[in-house]
């Protein structure tokens, strides 16, 4: 009986604590945030293309990806422990307030460089962000340059 419950419980038990430190906000500490799997419902994923895995490699950079159960596919991108860029795409528009974190007000409160129906860009000395879509298909993107290996760049990460 023992051994039954051991082997049921250990399993459980390693597998819920890989995703819970995999995930982080936005500029926080990969290692120690647990709250965007949780405050989103998702599970993570390994739907990552080989050219992701590539350029990870040659930058030494981590892609954590996570979908939650409406379909949002959120992509993270860590960097010696800090989450440097995440990129969203789905049905409808994830917590955004969660996925950013500590940027969140910059984002709400910044004059958008570029504006439309459709899109909203926003850029500051060191957060980059641009969301936009229409109703069934939303698309986001933020990134911290200062956070990001030597080279890479919100273009190269698509």
């Amino acid at each position: 009986m023992k051994n039954k419950l051991i082997k049921f419980l250990l399993p459980l038990l390693i597998g819920s604590m890989i995703p819970l430190s995999a995930w982080a906000t936005l500029g926080e500490n990969s290692a120690s945030i647990m709250s965007d799997q949780i405050a989103l419902k998702a599970t993570p994923t390994q739907d990552l293309q080989s050219s992701d895995l590539e350029k990870a490699s040659l930058n030494a950079y981590q892609i954590q990806s996570l979908t939650t159960a409406t379909g949002i596919v959120v992509k993270q991108y860590t960097y010696n422990g800090k989450v440097f860029a995440i990129i969203w795409n789905g049905k409808k528009v994830p917590d955004q307030n969660q996925l950013l974190g500590k940027y969140f007000p910059a984002f709400q409160t910044s004059s958008p460089s570029y504006k439309s129906l459709t899109v909203r860009k926003v850029q500051n000395s060191d957060f980059i962000s641009s969301t936009g879509g229409w109703m069934g298909h939303y698309a986001g993107e933020a990134f911290i340059p200062s956070l990001a290996p030597a080279g890479v760049t919100l273009d190269s990460l698509k």
